[in-house]
This record gives structure tokens, C-alpha cells and sequence, in this order.
């Protein structure tokens, strides 16, 4: 598969969970709620990665500018949604939920996924990782 091709696939499911989603009445459920902040995250972490891939010369800024356009593009949605079908309530708190997990998304991404450590080892030579460390409550 190309670089391209991949691109192109990655677009389309994008744009076809969108207008799924589009669709969907929203309630106020934990359901709705889970659903906002999970998409939330998921499109920070990836406008992150994109930012970072594509535009290096704003990688410092990457997570800010993930967190941003995520959390502002769910803010007009939800405005948009209130002043078709009204419900304020509903509308305030799928913003909130998508923006909460915009800021986890962007905050993981930049910091973990996208953050690789550079060694020199006299024995491995020069490498690129992750670095995660786990310390276990005494």
C-alpha cells in the first residue's frame, strides 16, 4: 500500500464517521457523553500527529494547536446544534465532554507518542525509542 493510498483510506473512514455521527440525536446519557470524549481524543491525537508531520516548523506548539482546533471545532458544533434543535443542557455538555478528552488526547499524544528519545550507546550504537517507565506503588 502507498503512502497515498493510505492517506486516501484514512480520509474516507474519517469522513464517513463523521456523517454518520452527524446524524445521531444527542441525549445526555454516560453513553453520549463517553462517545464526545473518546472522539475528542481521538481527533486531537491525530490533528496532533498531523501538525507534527506536516508542519514541523509548529511542532513545539503541536498539542496546543491539537487541543485547539478539536476543542473549538466541537464548541461551533454544539453552538450550531443549539440553534437548530435548542437543548442547551445537551449541547453544553457534549462540548465539554469532547473538549476534556481533546485535552487528553492532545496531552498523550504530544508527550508519549510523539515525544522519541534519541541515545547513543556504546554498545547499541545510536537508536530512536519511546521512553515509558513504570514505578510501582511500595
Amino acid at each position: 500500500t502507498t503512502e497515498k493510498g493510505t492517506r486516501m483510506k484514512l480520509i474516507r473512514v474519517l469522513a464517513a464517521s463523521m456523517l454518520i455521527t452527524s446524524n445521531v440525536y444527542a441525549t445526555d446519557s454516560f453513553e453520549s457523553e463517553a462517545a464526545h470524549f473518546v472522539f475528542g481524543a481521538v481527533l486531537a491525537g491525530g490533528i496532533t500527529a498531523v501538525v507534527d508531520n506536516y508542519f514541523p516548523e509548529h511542532r513545539e506548539n503541536r498539542g496546543w494547536i491539537g487541543f485547539g482546533i478539536s476543542s473549538v471545532g466541537a464548541a461551533l458544533e454544539s453552538l450550531y446544534e443549539y440553534n437548530i434543535n435548542g437543548n442547551g443542557r445537551n449541547q453544553a455538555l457534549d462540548a465539554l465532554a469532547h473538549i476534556a478528552g481533546s485535552a487528553l488526547g492532545a496531552y498523550v499524544t504530544d508527550e508519549y507518542i510523539l515525544a522519541p528519545v534519541i541515545q547513543n550507546s556504546a554498545s547499541e550504537g545510536r537508536y530512536i525509542g519511546l521512553n515509558l517507565t513504570y514505578a510501582p506503588k511500595p
